[in-house]
């Protein structure tokens, strides 16, 4: 019988020893690559002015839920008293932002707020700080965009807006255009948007460096293309925001659900650069 030479077996016995080792590290990797991606944990903060919030709250809810794994905690503050909501006013203060840590354990904030009238500096600081400081991503949309505006530090709330806005046009008909269709938030958003009932053109007086325009509206009055999708970024957040969303109508569009879904996903970085969500962020199957 003949024998292998040494310098042959040896390699082959060291494969053999290696063989256990080898097969548990694919299990391990092949473990992790099929663990479950978590929900996103979303905070919604939703009432105050002017608004049907009720709807609003649902209509964002069960539409983001059906494109996105997310886990919703929705802070709705009602305040009954003689048949009045005396939560749905401009000074109402948020029972969300109650203590100062009140953005804890959560992956995103989505701020579909109308609190116009609050002037409370101290109150400012803690909205802004879990954001501004901690990093939270936010999403801003519609009247978010005028809540606390009259507060002397209003900038910051402004600063992860990215914008500053004061007023906005009478009610109308609003035809919304890409202004970087490129951008992956944008991907898939039509080449023109109309809205089916009066929406609010909200006019941008300042724009933050950090902020890119990814949509726009022609304002009547001033004669120009005004923003009304945004993302915001200065490398320790990320925000999208947009004016739209004063009618029920527009909220329930398809197309406006793709456009917050994509940009609640590219805040918490989970959108690639095609606009597409990234492995485990689809949308869930039904």
């Amino acid at each position: 019988m003949l024998a292998c030479p040494p310098s042959l077996t040896q390699p082959i016995i060291a494969t053999m020893r290696l063989l256990p080792l080898l097969t548990f590290l694919v299990l391990c990797v092949s473990s992790i690559a099929a663990e479950p991606v978590k929900p996103l944990r979303a905070l919604m903060i939703t009432g105050g002015c002017c608004h049907d919030y009720t709807n609003q709250k649902r209509i964002l809810s069960e539409g983001l839920s059906a494109r996105l794994p997310v886990e919703w905690t929705i802070v709705h503050d009602v305040q009954l008293v003689d048949g009045k909501d005396l939560a749905a006013s401009r000074d109402h203060v948020s029972t969300a932002y109650a203590k100062d840590d009140w953005a804890a354990g959560y992956d995103v904030v989505l701020h579909n707020e109308c609190y116009g009238a609050i002037k409370d500096e101290a109150l400012i600081q803690r909205i802004a700080k879990p954001h501004k400081e901690g990093g939270v991503p936010a999403v801003f949309l519609h009247c978010s965009m005028h809540s606390y505006r009259t507060a002397p530090n209003a900038d910051l709330w402004r600063e992860i807006v990215g914008t500053k806005s004061m007023y906005h046009e009478p009610g109308a008909i609003l035809t919304v255009k890409p202004a970087d269709a490129q951008h992956p938030v944008m991907r898939g958003f039509p080449a023109e948007f109309v809205t089916t009932e009066k929406d609010e053109l909200y006019i941008v007086e300042k724009f933050w460096d950090t902020a890119h325009v990814l949509g726009q509206s022609y304002s009547e009055k001033l004669k120009v293309e005004n923003p009304v999708i945004w993302v915001n970024e200065n490398g320790k957040y990320r925000s999208f925001a947009t004016t739209l969303g004063h009618p029920n109508s527009t909220m329930e569009r398809p197309e406006y659900l793709d456009l917050v879904a994509r940009g609640l996903l590219w805040a918490c970085g989970k959108l690639d650069a095609e606009g597409k969500p990234l492995p485990g962020y689809e949308a869930p199957k039904r």
